[in-house]
């Protein structure tokens, strides 16, 4: 009875384990895709002052570079206070987009930006709200308190947008 009992209670704490392990790579996978976003965020938003023609685009140009700056920040401390390894560049599909909105300029970028805009936060805010609910700890208050952010974004991208 003794040793059925010692199997029962290894299995259940080997079985926390592997769940506490996954739950901890989900975490840091979430951290290392955050710093990325913010990077491409911040690197889009110095072109839309650049390239962008409205005032409306630059100025969300610079929101963009000051807020994702900011998250940049706080997701890379979360991370090395963790022990997550911090990327240093954007994704690779994040620097294809860049650089084919680097192309653009004028009413073409207006238009590429705020649609792009809107398709990523959209995207963006799901993987948060997804992480602020099954995340963990410090990672998934970081997810929260970064939602209210992301949204107020994408409410200015669908009004650039040309087809509100």
């Amino acid at each position: 009875m003794q040793s059925r009992i010692l199997g029962l209670t290894s299995a259940a704490l080997v079985g926390a384990f592997m769940a506490s392990a996954s739950w901890a790579a989900d975490d840091a996978m979430f951290l290392k895709e955050a710093i990325q976003g913010s990077m491409a965020e911040v690197q889009i938003g110095e072109l839309a002052q650049k390239n962008g023609e409205s005032e409306d685009v630059r100025a969300f140009g610079a929101t963009l570079v000051e807020d994702h700056s900011q998250s940049l920040e706080k997701a890379t401390d979360l991370a090395k206070d963790v022990g997550v390894s911090v990327p240093d560049e954007p994704k690779p599909e994040a620097q294809k987009e860049f650089e084919e909105l680097q192309s653009l300029s004028g009413a073409e970028f207006d238009k590429a930006f705020a649609e792009h805009m809107v398709m990523n936060h959209q995207k963006e805010i799901e993987k948060y709200e997804e992480q602020s609910q099954s995340g963990e700890g410090e990672v998934a208050e970081f997810a929260s308190a970064t939602l209210p952010t992301l949204r107020q974004h994408l409410e200015a991208a669908r009004n650039l947008a040309p087809n509100k």
